[in-house]
């Protein structure tokens, strides 16, 4: 009987501790920061910031000041975050090249012109890399007929081949002329009533142009485009594709868990930077949606 009662005992204490050891661990892995870098060898966190204008008045969800911009630097920088392009990006994925430890992708869209007197002199000073997504009617209209404006003037091709020849600017195609909101076209989304084939052409017709436009100014082919609106339709991606895009990204907000799946480079998600706030608020809101 005392044999009995002893072994109870020391059951009953082993269960104890071992449930001790099990609630220690759930509870330090659920409130371990979740940080950049890598997850195991085949995955990684990766946040995609973005931007759409850098100027000095009018600020707000899109539209942050050249202040507000160094000081996104100097927190990545601070904070051991290195910028990478779409393109190493993709190189990690398909041909496994290496990535820093705490990689993060700093997205502009549209091509303004803030963009190019803000935003190329800090990258210069402080040595970091962006991805520069332009709609190309506008940088063909603003080329003939240049403007100063800050407020709503695009680059033109010159001012992008400056911004080029600096190394730390990557550019990639945001559609030659299928950025707008009317009806009953949202963006480069498919319209209800449209065929494939119809769909097909539009797309084709409209991206494949821009592609040949930056490789005759440039002499490089984008590899990622992103989505006017960060809007999408089912077939998107499938012409996208056949074009030759390797990624695309979205607006959809969070944090992107790279593979070297393939499928993980389509519909990446970003962090939108507003006026206010900063760039660690924003990656602090953005870890939160990690699953």
């Amino acid at each position: 009987m005392v044999l009995h009662i002893k072994r109870r005992y020391i059951l009953g204490a082993a269960f104890l501790l071992l449930s001790c050891i099990v609630f220690f661990i759930a509870f330090n892995y659920q409130n371990t920061p979740v940080q950049s870098g890598t997850v195991d060898k085949d995955a990684i966190y990766l946040p995609i910031i973005m931007y759409h204008e850098i100027k000095t008045s009018k600020l707000g969800k899109d539209a942050i000041s050249p202040y507000e911009f160094e000081s996104d630097l100097n927190y990545l920088q601070e904070n051991n975050y290195t910028a990478i392009t779409m393109t190493e990006l993709i190189d990690y994925v398909y041909h496994d090249t290496p990535l820093p430890e705490k990689p993060i992708i700093l997205s502009f869209d549209d091509g303004y012109l803030n963009n190019y007197v803000y935003v190329l002199p800090l990258l210069k000073q402080y040595h970091i890399k962006i991805v520069f997504s332009i709609i190309g009617k506008n940088t063909d209209d603003f080329t003939e007929f240049p403007s100063k404006s800050i407020d709503y003037a695009h680059v033109t091709w010159d001012q992008l081949d400056e911004m080029l020849d600096s190394g730390y600017v990557e550019v990639q195609n945001h559609t030659y002329n299928l950025h707008g909101t009317g009806t009953p076209r949202f963006g480069c989304m498919q319209i209800s009533y449209e065929s494939f084939d119809t769909y097909h052409d539009v797309l084709i017709k409209d991206i494949q142009k821009l592609q040949e436009e930056i490789l005759f100014h440039t002499g490089k082919v984008p590899n990622t485009f992103a989505y006017p609106y960060g809007k999408s339709s089912e077939n998107t991606d499938i012409i996208l594709k056949e074009i030759g895009f390797s990624a695309t990204l979205s607006c959809d907000y969070g944090i992107n868990v790279i593979t070297k799946d393939a499928k993980a480079l389509y519909g990446l998600k970003r962090a939108g930077r507003a006026h206010g706030t900063t760039i660690e608020k924003v990656l602090q809101k953005a870890y939160k949606t990690i699953p």
